[in-house]
């Protein structure tokens, strides 16, 4: 008994819809995702600069003063457009304790204030930005070695302590050196928090 072949009769695939679409219609795809994008591009706000929040400078120094008995300094009667926005104590270059206070200024620069006693040569190069020293300035009735950044943009005036319990300073503006000197000037001593 012989078997009869089976003959499959199985159709090619059909092919897919999205694959017979035509260029205009690939346009038109194109053009509603491009005006979805630009829909969303409007209405996602876009930030210029990220402005930060204001701190009290004077009350982080009180505290610290308080607990730690390291004589501090902050500027006093700078009038309206300088803002501190950071205060912090906490170990700097070397580990040496430092406190910490950036102030933006009026014309838009930032200004950080460091303190520190027991400041080493590290920690003077690493406060002012690895700086080359260049002369000295007098502000008032002080004396600071003038440091100058490599691209600049940066100066940085710096008074070591003289004394076991003194503060060394280093003030280092990213604004105009009118501005750092008036800083600088206005710099007086921080009482303790009662």
């Amino acid at each position: 008994m012989t078997v009869p072949e089976t003959v499959s009769t199985t159709e090619a695939p059909r092919p897919s819809r999205y694959s017979l679409g035509s260029l205009p219609n690939m346009l038109r795809s194109l053009l509603f995702i491009g005006l979805l994008v630009a829909a969303l591009v409007a209405l996602v706000p876009r930030v210029d600069e990220v402005h930060r929040p204001a701190v009290d400078a004077l009350a982080k120094a009180r505290i610290t003063m308080t607990q730690t008995g390291v004589p501090l300094e902050l500027p006093q009667g700078l009038g309206e457009g300088w803002v501190p926005t950071v205060a912090t104590y906490a170990p700097g270059t070397a580990n040496v304790p430092t406190f910490t206070t950036v102030w933006e200024t009026p014309a838009g620069g930032d200004i950080a204030l460091k303190e520190a006693t027991d400041a080493t040569d590290g920690w003077v190069a690493r406060s002012v930005n690895d700086g080359a020293r260049d002369g000295s300035v007098n502000v008032g009735a002080r004396t600071f070695e003038r440091y100058v950044s490599r691209s600049g943009s940066q100066v940085s005036y710096v008074e070591r302590a003289s004394g076991s319990d003194a503060t060394t300073l280093a003030v280092t503006g990213t604004t105009t050196e009118d501005e750092l000197k008036a800083f600088v000037a206005a710099l007086r001593e921080v009482t303790p928090a009662s």
